[in-house]
């Protein structure tokens, strides 16, 4: 096998191979974390409330708990007078109670006494003699006043199965006492690159050579995208050597194998996949990545990348993500933002290719325009470190003019 030269066989269009790759997909395994860990996890199963938020009703501002009647018609002209019978802190666990005509000085956050309904601003009252104010502005019932269950009811569902933990949901999980929640576990992933020419960083290097970085950028892509990475190192152009790399495939949820998947002599890891498991595919119809293999090797998912950095980091986004978050329960659209821009200059595409744009974006006015960076360029990373976005052009058309309101998919995690 080693310097035969090869061809694809078929390219296969985008949404064709990504059925053929989630059919193979399985859900990964259920555990607890505490609200404390579930940042960026993905729920395995409904949450809801297991206390009310906020648990008492509470004052929204400072001034002073009343019933709302007794302010009704007050005005700078006509204030009404009011009884100041006692004060309200923050973790006050008072009992105090107002009648009409009275109120009860109290801060933003303080339970409200009871039989009161609302509270009167600070600034809508002057001292009136001894113990007394003057409300010079009316307030209506529930007026500057959180009510209990306000934010959360007790019992309400909070999340599906499915949903990615965000930030703010850590705290929603925390304050309806949901302190530890059932989520997926991270999918285990491998990452091997492939090429006799490749160092590690660091390495001076020799006339050939090139700095392997392909496992590092797909390191924190994985992370980003919710798995557990583990980078295995570099394997010569090797048909043995990287037979005996694949062995390791069963040690993970899916594999990932960079460089050695386009047509060259050298490029022999679809060869290698399909003689040590079954593969499935080789060559999907989209520039930049089009050289995308997909097998099953010893039960795992295996995915042969293109060995140029920007190539990898799109096949990555369009073809490994999507089976990633196939494994946690969630799918692409938790993860990514689209805008619709308006294209400053024409993208020329070829009918029968998905084209992937690499793009920056502006805000005009109340518009956003994008500017794509390139088409071509699968080795220039820097690309997509300046890209804020992917405009993908469709098989069927032949690319887009200048001027198009065109969907613009922002880039996170790449």
């Amino acid at each position: 096998m080693k310097g035969k030269k090869r061809e694809f066989s078929e390219y296969i269009r985008l949404a064709r191979a990504l059925e053929l790759i989630l059919s193979e997909i399985k859900l990964s395994s259920k555990e607890k974390v505490t609200f404390e860990e579930a940042n960026g996890r993905v729920l395995a199963e409904d949450v809801e409330a297991r206390a009310n938020v906020p648990p008492f009703d509470r004052a929204a501002m400072d001034g002073f708990a009343v019933q709302a009647e007794d302010t009704f018609g007050a005005g700078e002209s006509d204030p009404k007078e009011l009884e100041v019978v006692g004060s309200v802190e923050i973790g006050d666990s008072s009992e105090m109670r107002i009648e009409s005509g009275e109120a009860a000085e109290i801060s933003t956050g303080a339970p409200m006494p009871s039989n009161a309904d609302s509270v009167v601003k600070v600034e809508d009252t002057y001292s009136g003699e001894e113990s007394r104010i003057m409300v010079i502005s009316p307030v209506s019932p529930g007026k500057n006043v959180s009510s209990k269950g306000e934010d959360v009811k007790l019992g309400e569902k909070l999340f599906e199965a499915g949903h990615r933990v965000d930030p703010s949901d850590v705290g929603i999980l925390a304050s309806s006492q949901n302190l530890d929640v059932e989520v997926r576990r991270r999918p285990e992933v491998g990452i091997l690159a492939t090429g006799s020419e490749l160092r590690k960083p660091g390495t001076e290097l020799e006339p050939g050579e090139i700095t392997e970085i392909n496992t590092y950028t797909l390191d924190s892509a994985i992370r980003n995208s919710g798995g557990s990475p583990e980078r295995l190192g570099i394997v010569p152009d090797d048909a043995d050597r990287i037979e005996e790399a694949l062995g390791l495939s069963s040690k993970y949820d899916l594999l990932l194998v960079t460089g050695g998947t386009s047509v060259g002599k050298k490029d022999i890891i679809p060869d290698v996949i399909a003689e040590r498991g079954n593969l499935i595919f080789h060559g999907i119809a989209m520039r930049p990545g089009g050289p995308v293999g997909f097998g099953m090797v010893d039960g795992t998912p295996v995915f042969s990348l293109p060995g140029f950095p920007a190539a990898t980091l799109i096949a990555f986004e369009m073809a490994v993500k999507p089976a990633l978050l196939e494994m946690q329960g969630t799918s692409l659209e938790s993860y990514h933002l689209e805008v619709r821009a308006e294209l400053d200059r024409k993208i020329n595409s070829n009918l029968g290719r998905l084209d992937i744009i690499r793009t920056k974006l502006s805000r005009e006015d109340e518009r956003y325009v994008a500017e794509p960076i390139r088409l071509t360029g699968s080795s220039i990373l820097t690309t997509i470190s300046r890209a804020d976005g992917l405009i993908v052009v469709p098989e069927n058309k032949e690319g887009f003019k200048r001027g198009d309101e065109v969907p613009v998919k922002i880039l996170e995690g790449l």
